[in-house]
This record gives structure tokens, C-alpha cells and sequence, in this order.
């Protein structure tokens, strides 16, 4: 047996408003490709074993070398 619903105009009005709502919390526009990917970043762990070995690699690295306070304001020499 079949069996319809029938709703009235405030049932119906409510019940579109909550599938909008459902749509629009799933769903995200990102105005350009690095907001998108900070988004992701920010929202993706690092798996534990990829961290490690991360870690592992940039303790081996020599520490940058501090630029003069000169160099850090003027910027970039110039040709």
C-alpha cells in the first residue's frame, strides 16, 4: 500500500530550509587554489610515521645562517 505525505506550506517551507542548511554546511567554495590547500592542510593530520621521518630529515639540516640586520632591511641586492 502506498502510502503519501501530504505537508503543509509551514512544514514544507521548513523542511527545504533544513536540506538548504545541509547542502550548504557540506559543500565550501575557495576563492583560489592555496586557500583551498590550507583549508586541507589544516584539516588533514600528517599520518606518524611520515612525521618521523620529516623530523629525521631536518635535523641533519645546518641551521640558515642569520643576515645581517642591514641586509634583512634594505632587502635583496640589486643589480
Amino acid at each position: 500500500m502506498n502510502r503519501e505525505t501530504k505537508l503543509t506550506p509551514q512544514e514544507n517551507q521548513e523542511l527545504v530550509a533544513e536540506q538548504q542548511k545541509t547542502q550548504s554546511s557540506s559543500a565550501r567554495e575557495f576563492t583560489n587554489v592555496e586557500e583551498m590547500l590550507r583549508h586541507d592542510a589544516l584539516h588533514t593530520p600528517v599520518p606518524p610515521t611520515i612525521a618521523h621521518r620529516l623530523e629525521e630529515s631536518v635535523k641533519d639540516l645546518p641551521p640558515a645562517a642569520a643576515r645581517a640586520w642591514w641586509r634583512r632591511l634594505l632587502g635583496p641586492k640589486t643589480p
